[in-house]
């Protein structure tokens, strides 16, 4: 049996795998509400022990947002909750209290594994994972595993490729950056700027449901958020080579209404070589792509 762990920003998704990558229990809870004591590593142990209970663990895997150091198990920095872990061994805490091997790396990196082992990039030789979330993550998977340079945010910053040198400043410090214009945070504000009349909480859905029902006026700002991710895609393509792109975050469960378009994009622009060759294709896994990655991170096989 493998244990995830997937830390986000808003929610910690905790679950179990057979020795297959099958789901044996699963459970998401809010982020803050793990908080004790001014901390949180006290509330996430006490919560982790108890669900793996009664389990018989081989290993287990944690993902982290943020600046993971994957070698030391820390998180060096982050803008968000990833910073409630910064400063402690999170690998070794969390080791000593399952008593099995465990691993740990940036969620986007294990949201990239878990789709190459069991999902959407499965078979591939070169994988490029684009997740569209509150921003953009990114991660590459080549020669059997993630990609890993000099620093922790290495092959991470897809959604920092700049498609605008004169667009609005990115809080990176460059301009014009990728998910200023397609991270779901982005196209949430672009739609409730251009369509103040879509004022649900769960926009996005709502967003795309008026696309097939109303078609314009809605289509034309699909069509930006479309051509500027087309961009991104082949800026990644030919950066790095892949034979498989896959996309996700929670944009892409209207992936039937996204992708057919990007896609036809995406060969029209892309360099003649890799020009029609590369499998573009959203998450198989979804929002379990992460915990699964961490589960079985390459280090534990």
């Amino acid at each position: 049996m493998r244990f995830g762990m997937d830390f986000g920003g808003t929610n910690i998704k905790l679950a179990i795998f057979t020795g297959d990558g099958e789901m044996v229990t699963f459970d998401e809870i809010p982020t803050m509400k793990l908080i004790k004591n001014g901390n949180i590593i006290d509330g996430l142990v006490e919560r982790v022990t108890k669900f793996t209970g009664g389990y018989s663990l081989d290993a287990g895997g944690l993902a982290v947002k943020g600046m993971v150091d994957t070698g030391k198990g820390t998180v060096e920095d982050d803008i968000g909750a990833g910073r409630l872990l910064a400063g402690k061994n999170v690998q070794k805490i969390f080791s000593d209290a399952l008593k099995i091997p465990v691993a740990m790396d940036n969620d986007a990196r294990s949201y990239a594994w878990g789709e190459y082992l069991f999902g959407a990039g499965k078979g591939s030789r070169v994988m490029v994972c684009m997740t569209l979330g509150t921003g953009i993550g990114c991660s590459l998977v080549h020669g059997g595993k993630p990609y890993e340079g000099t620093d922790p945010l290495s092959g991470l910053l897809g959604g920092h490729i700049t498609i605008d040198r004169n667009g609005p400043e990115c809080p990176c410090g460059s301009r014009g950056c990728l998910e200023l214009y397609c991270s779901a945070t982005a196209l949430t504000e672009k739609i409730r700027t251009m369509h103040p009349e879509l004022n649900s909480d769960d926009i996005l859905p709502d967003f795309f449901k008026a696309v097939l029902e109303k078609g314009n006026p809605y289509t034309r700002l699909l069509r930006e958020f479309q051509e500027n991710l087309a961009l991104g895609i082949v800026n990644v393509i030919h950066a790095y080579g892949p034979d498989t792109v896959v996309i996700g975050g929670g944009v892409m469960k209207s992936h039937e209404v996204i992708l057919p378009d990007v896609i036809e994009i995406v060969h029209k622009r892309a360099w003649t070589f890799p020009r029609k060759s590369v499998k573009i294709a959203a998450s198989k896994l979804g929002n379990k792509s992460a915990v699964l990655g961490a589960a079985f991170h390459y280090t534990l096989q």
